[in-house]
């Protein structure tokens, strides 16, 4: 009887799984996360149910805008445009994590006031009064070489 019991228990903690499995949509990089369209393995965002996670995300005008405060803004541009395209906008946003990295014109210090200030134009704002839950890091960032400042990345949820 034990055996019986262990072997529903097993069958209906597999079920959840498979049901999650078959309800994704990967979504490709766009060419402003890949202008070389490269055969990356990583997805622009997967859609898992009505939640959208996003991968973190780069300013694609990196080479233009050397601070973090013009790239804050260039990645929750390129993003908000992201969302569009998946029919969300940043009111849907329910979790961003920021990455900083250190800004050598700062003695290699993460730039915490030059992130919120491009940060607050898109969100808490009398035309989008969304204030997602956020967590900001400070950490080495692959992109530094390229002069990456700060990565973003987000969940957002489709409305009912």
């Amino acid at each position: 009887m034990m055996t019986k019991h262990l072997l529903l228990l097993a069958i209906a903690l597999m079920v959840p799984m498979t049901v999650s499995a078959q309800n994704t949509k990967q979504i490709p990089l766009p060419p402003s996360q890949n202008p070389r369209n490269a055969d990356l393995p990583v997805s622009a965002a997967v859609w898992a149910g009505d939640t959208l996670y996003v991968s973190g995300w780069l300013d694609p005008e990196i080479h233009t805008h050397p601070d973090t405060q013009s790239q804050t803004v260039g990645i929750l541009k390129d993003l908000q445009r992201f969302l569009e395209s998946q029919k969300l906008t940043l009111g849907d946003v329910v979790m961003v994590r920021v990455y900083l990295g250190g800004d050598p014109a700062k003695d290699g210090k993460m730039d915490v006031a030059g992130m919120a200030a491009g940060y607050s134009q898109f969100f808490g704002t009398k035309d989008q009064p969304s204030k997602p839950a956020r967590t900001t890091v400070q950490v080495v960032l692959p992109a530094a070489a390229r002069g990456g400042l700060v990565e973003i990345d987000l969940i957002a949820v489709r409305p009912k």
